[in-house]
């Protein structure tokens, strides 16, 4: 046995970029699904980013937003995020967002909104244990928001 024994099955792995407290004009490179290590699901963005307030990102970087399906919020999280990819020909329903709709949108690494604009807005917030996590606010490309 060699030190690579057992490479045909390993899964290669990308650690997050995740962005930090900002606002953000952002492109849709992929969209991703798939189970942790833990076998936890989760909904993954890829973006690029095209506009930023914060020094701590530049123009043409690539960054992460991951969601967790195991956290309560999830899918409250996704709508508000396919809401905004699916606006940016005009305003849509947050009903509309059914889970075939989601399965259409996750296709193919999410070919189908790859390219989309949009913007973002992502806020600390403290956990009860002293932590803190981030909150985005996604909107369709164009949107003025407070900074």
């Amino acid at each position: 046995m060699g030190i690579f024994s057992g490479i045909e099955d390993a899964k290669a792995t990308e650690g997050g970029n995740y962005l930090k407290a900002g606002v953000y004009d952002v492109e849709l490179i992929r969209l991703t699904t798939g189970k942790t290590r833990k076998s936890v699901p989760f909904f993954a963005a890829d973006l690029r980013v095209l506009g930023s307030n914060n020094p701590d990102h530049r123009i043409g970087e690539l960054v992460n937003w991951y969601v967790g399906m195991d956290k309560e919020p999830s899918l409250g999280n996704i709508k508000a995020f396919a809401v905004a990819c699916l606006s940016s020909e005009g305003q849509i329903d947050p009903e509309s967002i059914t889970e075939k709709v989601m399965e259409g949108l996750v296709d193919k690494n999410g070919e189908a909104v790859v390219g989309t604009r949009l913007k973002v807005q992502v806020t600390l917030v403290d956990t009860k244990t002293g932590g803190k996590f981030s909150k985005h606010l996604w909107f369709a490309a164009g949107a003025q928001i407070a900074a």
